[in-house]
């Protein structure tokens, strides 16, 4: 059914597109800047699998550990590196990130599913309690993860903005559509703007 509906909203573009909207490129750097914890000013492998270590400890159950692992590993190799082959010495640049995520999403818009999978476990660990929805405590965690520390600030905004219906909990729907949208879709296609990861920076 989330697959259903995301295949109904995306619309399909070329990199050029989204790096010609100054909304997009601020999503990509905004999460650039969460996830480089250290200020380095870069992204590497190290620092995904230290996040999935931390996930694995979030939700206190490490059987799924390999899964976890495998799916940050991807997730830095094809998105953050533009699928080029990755080792403990690459480094991910901030403009060279925007860019690989423009080709990176592009060709992921005919394969919605591959996205998807990536968020129903992300939303399975935050749910720490099992109650089929993320709590604002949760969420708070959840990006603490990602970013190092509490942003309480900033975690209640990304909360609140994917909260579509308000009620103070996150559904797996508003979840994945939230994180799906702010990356695979251009803002002119949309009338709501999940910001998953906080307010954005500038571009």
């Amino acid at each position: 059914m989330i697959t259903e509906i995301l295949l109904g909203n995306l619309v399909e573009m070329t990199p050029e597109e989204f790096l010609s909207s100054s909304v997009w490129v601020a999503r990509i750097k905004t999460y650039f800047k969460l996830m480089d914890v250290n200020g380095d000013g870069f992204l590497s492998l190290s620092d995904y699998e230290a996040i999935a270590d931390r996930l694995v400890e979030l939700q206190g159950n490490s059987s799924n550990y390999e899964e976890i692992m495998t799916l940050f590993r991807d997730l830095f190799q094809n998105m953050i590196a533009g699928g080029a082959s990755v080792d403990a010495n690459t480094m991910i640049r901030e403009e060279e990130l925007v860019a690989n995520a423009a080709k990176a999403v592009s060709v992921l818009q005919s394969a919605p599913a591959v996205g998807t999978r990536k968020n129903e476990v992300f939303f399975d660990i935050i749910d720490t309690n099992k109650s089929g929805e993320i709590s604002r405590e949760e969420y708070r965690k959840y990006l603490a993860i990602y970013s190092g520390g509490d942003q309480p600030e900033r975690a209640d905004k990304a909360f609140d903005s994917i909260d579509a219906d308000g009620n103070g909990s996150i559904t797996r729907t508003e979840f994945i559509e939230g994180h799906m949208g702010y990356w695979f879709t251009h803002p002119s296609n949309q009338s709501h703007t999940p910001l998953p990861y906080g307010p954005l920076v500038e571009a």
